[in-house]
């Protein structure tokens, strides 16, 4: 986005080739506008064969009370940190769809480049500011850069397999809504929102709370707004097209445009739509009512509907950015993303991390703004923003004021970009689950469910006697699709992973044994499969093992009728514990493992756990295509459980199950209970030179260092802003 430089866009365009809902979804009041009436639910599994017995059926996804621990140590909020769901509040996020029209480029990481040179022994200031430095232009690159590579490649908007896995992920960070990018000219970016639109869609018909989805139209020109308000009318909002994914407001679909403005008195299209002008600037202080923002610096401004609601404290919407293309030294004015001065991710407004050399890891800018804005507490949050991947070079920008040579205005590399979507870089998935805690901070979350008694489980007799046993955990149908694209350069994205569709699980205890169920949309495939049928348990509720994972049953191929459980020690390296019990029966598998396997004594226990199936390296290219398709190797980069074969509940996450005696119906013995709850600790002998005198200081209390508790710590013991290690070393510049 280029909001204060939208004067030249003509000739920028010439040089780059432009290089759970708010509101229920009702039908329009005016007559005029007829569109189709929808229900709240548009689920529809007939497509699946699913038998009447299946808990699918009446089952609800509920991401919020999955728990995580993320790469950098950092614990999930859950609702005994957060309280209970806030129905009134809604997340709105800006999103890049403008990736399918310049995908013939050749796509050029900046962070791969400076890494590079880097590693030649060059440093930044001999060629960051630099426009003819030979580096910075190579065949094929025509002004577009990738200040990264994305989680899933050089994608374009038109992969649908990448549209519905963002689906997901924005489903399970809580977002509501997305606004594309149509804020350049007369651009709707077509080609990328119809590919989006239609597989989200078909998500909402797997049961997918995809977010909702709407329009950021052009700062200033009123005719632009015009134009496109037109397009978008006739192109969708007439017929009623993708209806179930449109963002009400106030009772009828909502465009971020200068509508009141643009659209004559008598235009029927002024009626039909309600209007929030998008306002530009990042250092307004005062706003305009009925406009909304996209992007502010710290302390971002408030917006209101009206002077009414102004006065009675009731703000409508206010801004979060993870980075601003700003200059903290020049008062907030725009500058480059590669402006020594620029806010990037490491910034903060006492600019505390800025010497941090791995600053930019920690998400300090985005936290400072999450705070300021959950403070506020508006009915929106507006989050900028997701898939930024694209920035451009000009020689010199902006026309005045923090000007920078060789510039990238809108996103540069690692420490200095605005995007939230995952990477296969450093930034890996950490501001992802950044934004899961923010989210819940400020809606709130559904409690963990709590189990039901204790059973005992007949390997041989069946589902139905688990039909009584709680909770059933439920993750999407229908994810695993095979893909088959074009990204940029030409470069072709292959996977035909997708094997078992996981759908559900559930566990069972007695006093000795712990059962894992797992159903899947169709029969299980043979256990002679490769990367067959992962259970992944984390019973310790630390950061420890394999990304805080303990156990893993399959790591090593299982007989015809035992299983092997291994226990993690170094890294994905793993060591076995014991041969284990499991069973196939169509659609469902059972795992029998003994508790004292996992080190489990007594009632009192929590267990965390995830499944996957043929998950695999993202280098492992496999052999043959389709469901031929074989994949041999997976190294335990955690990464790869976004981008290939199926896992439940999906990336990070990990369902919890938290046994007491109480809900377990059975009584702990005094040595499983008594002894650690209520003996005097020992004393502990130091030595009087060791002993801190001092009280801590602010920096020692700010966060959990790395290898904190991964599900027990209080929202007190954890920060969520990602301040979460004391770095040493001098700060990483660029």
């Amino acid at each position: 986005m280029r909001p204060q430089n939208i004067r030249i866009f003509a000739a920028l365009l010439t040089i780059i080739l432009l290089g759970g809902t708010m509101m229920t979804i009702i039908s329009a009041s005016d007559e005029s506008h007829p569109y189709p009436e929808i229900t709240d639910s548009i689920k529809d599994l007939t497509e699946y064969a699913l038998p009447d017995s299946s808990r699918y059926h009446t089952a609800t996804v509920m991401p919020d009370t999955w728990v995580f621990t993320d790469g950098l140590g950092r614990v999930s909020l859950t609702n005994a940190d957060v309280g209970d769901p806030r129905e009134d509040k809604t997340v709105a996020m800006f999103f890049w769809n403008w990736h399918a029209e310049f995908k013939a480029q050749t796509p050029f990481n900046v962070q791969k480049f400076m890494d590079e040179q880097t590693a030649k022994g060059i440093a930044p200031e001999e060629y960051v500011y630099d426009y003819d430095y030979e580096g910075w232009s190579i065949p094929g690159v025509q002004n577009i850069y990738f200040w990264d590579e994305p989680i899933y490649g050089y994608y374009a908007s038109d992969d649908t397999w990448v549209a519905r896995r963002q689906a997901e992920l924005l489903s399970y960070a809580g977002v509501d809504t997305v606004f594309s990018d149509t804020t350049n000219g007369t651009n709707t970016w077509k080609s990328g929102y119809d590919p989006v639109m239609s597989t989200w869609v078909d998500a909402q018909k797997d049961g997918v709370n995809t977010p909702k989805f709407s329009f950021m139209l052009p700062f200033w020109d009123f005719g632009w707004n015009a134009t496109q308000i037109g397009m978008y009318y006739d192109d969708i909002y007439q017929s009623g097209k993708y209806q179930s994914l449109w963002f009400y407001w106030e009772g009828k679909p909502m465009l971020m445009a200068h509508g009141a403005t643009a659209l004559e008195d008598d235009d029927p299209k002024k009626s039909f739509f309600t209007f929030r002008g998008p306002q530009p600037g990042y250092a307004v202080t005062e706003t305009r009512y009925s406009d909304w923002g996209w992007l502010h610096n710290s302390r971002q401004a408030p917006y209101y509907k009206n002077k009414d609601e102004k006065a009675a404290g009731i703000i409508e919407q206010m801004t979060v950015g993870v980075a601003q293309n700003a200059s903290y030294r020049h008062k907030g004015a725009l500058t480059g993303m590669n402006s020594p001065t620029a806010q990037g991710r490491a910034y903060d407004s006492k600019r505390k991390h800025l010497e941090e050399e791995d600053g930019y890891l920690w998400g300090y800018n985005f936290a400072e703004q999450f705070e300021y804005a959950i403070r506020k507490d508006p009915k929106v949050i507006f989050v900028t923003g997701w898939n930024e991947w694209n920035c451009w070079r000009a020689r010199l920008w902006p026309e005045s004021g923090a000007q920078v040579s060789n510039a990238f205005p809108d996103t540069f590399n690692a420490a200095y970009s605005r995007d939230l979507e995952p990477s296969r870089g450093d930034l890996a998935d950490h501001y992802y689950y950044q934004l899961v805690n923010y989210v819940r901070r400020y809606k709130g979350a559904n409690p963990i469910p709590t189990p039901s008694g204790s059973a005992t489980i007949d390997m041989t007799a069946g589902y139905d006697q688990w039909q009584t046993v709680e909770p059933y955990y439920a993750a999407y149908i229908g994810n695993t699709g095979d893909r088959d694209a074009l990204g940029y350069g030409g470069i072709e994205y292959k996977d035909f992973s997708g094997r078992n569709d996981i759908i559900g699980a559930q566990i069972a205890r007695d006093g000795e044994n712990l059962w894992f169920l797992v159903e899947c949309a169709e029969d299980i495939t043979p256990y002679t499969d490769k990367l067959w049928m992962n259970l992944y348990i984390d019973v310790h509720a630390e950061n420890a093992g394999w990304n805080s994972f303990d156990f893993v049953v399959n790591k090593t191929a299982p007989t015809e009728t035992a299983a092997v459980l291994e226990k993690f020690t170094d890294g994905y390296t793993s060591e076995k514990v014991a041969d284990v019990e499991y069973r196939v029966d169509g659609r469902y598998m059972t795992v029998k493992i003994p508790k004292s396997a996992l080190g489990i004594e007594g009632e009192t226990y929590t267990v965390n756990f995830a499944w996957t199936d043929n998950v695999h390296d993202v280098d492992d290219k496999g052999t043959g295509e389709g469901n031929a398709a074989t994949y041999t190797t997976f190294s335990g980069d955690i990464l790869d459980f976004y981008t290939s074969g199926d896992v439940a509940p999906g990336g990070r996450f990990k369902f919890s199950y938290i046994s007491t005696p109480e809900n377990s119906g059975l009584t702990e013995t005094l040595e499983d209970t008594t002894a650690e709850e209520t003996a005097p600790a020992e004393p502990t002998v130091t030595d009087p030179a060791e002993t801190p005198t001092e009280a801590p200081t602010e920096s020692d209390t700010e966060a959990p260092k790395k290898g904190c508790k991964s599900v027990t710590l209080s929202a007190a013991a954890v920060l969520v802003a990602g301040a979460a290690a004391v770095a040493l070393g001098k700060k990483k510049e660029f």
